[in-house]
């Protein structure tokens, strides 16, 4: 028995070995932005070895910084090329020690205080062999996105595109849209059928094979004197490819009323007319927050603009619904007579067939602004947790056989 007990003991002991890595997004709700007191966001919260730090804001109205003590205290901004600039940052600590980020837009460090500095505690697991390095996204063009008169070869220059790695070709809808062509059709601008055409105003594409890729805007004179257009070569290997059952056709993501958001006056039903939602899709719904909110609500409080309890509304600003049942669904804000008089309202068809439940554990409530499990401030990584206890018991069970 004694021996049992020692084993069992030194099987505990390992504990403090599976690390729990934390994600901390920089501000929670608030996010990257002006004005907000990011050592009282950071006060009492303990980052470690492992842990990633998330940057959440508009891309072109803010940036990220890794700086030293200096530059922190006088709001010195490094050369651009040193920027995070996606909108969604994601830094993970590697180090223990004193860590300084700052926000390089003029004035933002400096007069708004957009800047962090924490301490890493040590606490890393052994080092384990390197995996390669994730998958890029490029945003074509930069703050600039994908317009005319535009040099995407100058900003092309000096990438390395690989496989796996994604370009998103973000426009207004309606103004520009995205053909992926040959070389021929990329020299002479020679647009392809409309069916071939992205034309979301967020097209995301995933380079799945190395080689030369060719895009061109395809609205009249776009290509051909205002050189919207872009070249690239892709690097790296196909992967290899693997027998799989015909998979489903990817979810969509709606932005609901497209470069409008979701504001007063639109008529939203001429813009989901044509549009088929599925199950599985998402709806978003961006605005100024504290502007408007949405709630979702039955047919009658659709029609008679019925403001459920304030409880239930969502409020983030960017609140993403994902349809997770078919039917019709209704929306609305809950602003005073932004509902009646201006009609901002949405009611849809979903297509599809409910997913088959599964039993699943007892999910975290989810985050204020979105429908499902997204956008928690910290998130503990527990798969490892689960695992050790797992074991600990699968041995305590086989020595009590012994």
């Amino acid at each position: 028995m004694a021996f049992k007990i020692i084993i069992f003991c030194f099987m505990i002991g390992l504990l403090p070995i599976i690390t729990m890595a934390t994600e901390h997004w920089v501000g929670g709700e608030k996010g990257w932005a002006l004005g907000v007191d990011y050592q009282a966001w950071a006060k009492g919260k303990v980052f470690k070895v492992g842990d990633t730090l998330v940057f959440k804001y508009t891309p072109g109205h803010h940036n990220v910084f890794k700086v030293n003590q200096t530059a922190f205290q006088n709001c010195i901004v490094p050369p651009p090329s040193e920027a995070l600039t996606s909108g969604y940052d994601v830094i993970t600590l590697v180090k223990p020690g004193k860590k300084w980020y700052i926000c390089g837009i003029p004035t933002h460090c400096s007069d708004y205080s957009q800047k962090l500095v924490i301490t890493v505690e040590d606490g890393a697991p052994a080092p384990a062999p390197i995996a390669p390095a994730p998958p890029m996204e490029y945003w074509v063009g930069g703050d600039k996105g994908w317009a005319i008169d535009v040099d995407y070869q100058a900003w092309a220059k000096g990438k390395k595109f690989k496989v796996g790695d994604k370009l998103v070709f973000k426009y207004t809808q309606g103004h520009h849209n995205v053909f992926k062509v040959n070389q021929t059709a990329f020299q002479n601008c020679i647009v392809p059928p409309p069916s071939e055409a992205l034309t979301s105003g967020h097209d995301v594409i995933t380079l799945a094979k190395p080689g030369k890729k060719w895009y061109i805007c395809g609205f009249p004179t776009h290509c051909s004197d205002h050189k919207q257009k872009l070249v690239i070569t892709v690097e790296g290997e196909a992967p290899a490819p693997a027998p799989v059952a015909p998979a489903p056709a990817s979810p969509m993501e709606y932005w609901v009323g497209g470069d409008k958001g979701w504001a007063i006056d639109v008529d939203y039903q001429a813009w989901a007319k044509g549009k088929t939602f599925k199950v599985g899709d998402k709806l978003v719904f961006k605005y100024t927050k504290g502007h408007h909110n949405v709630f979702k609500v039955n047919q009658t409080s659709f029609k008679d603009c019925i403001i459920p309890p304030p409880s239930e509304g969502l409020t983030s600003g960017h609140d993403v619904i994902t349809l997770a049942q078919p039917g019709k669904k209704w929306y609305i804000c809950g602003f005073p007579t932004h509902c009646s008089d201006h009609k901002q309202k949405l009611a849809i068809t979903v297509e599809g067939e409910a997913p088959v439940p599964a039993p699943t554990a007892t999910a975290p409530a989810p985050a204020p602004g979105t429908k499902d499990d997204s956008n928690h401030s910290n998130r503990v990584t527990m798969s490892a947790y689960k695992i050790f206890v797992g074991g600990v018991v699968l041995i305590w069970t086989i020595l009590t056989l012994v």
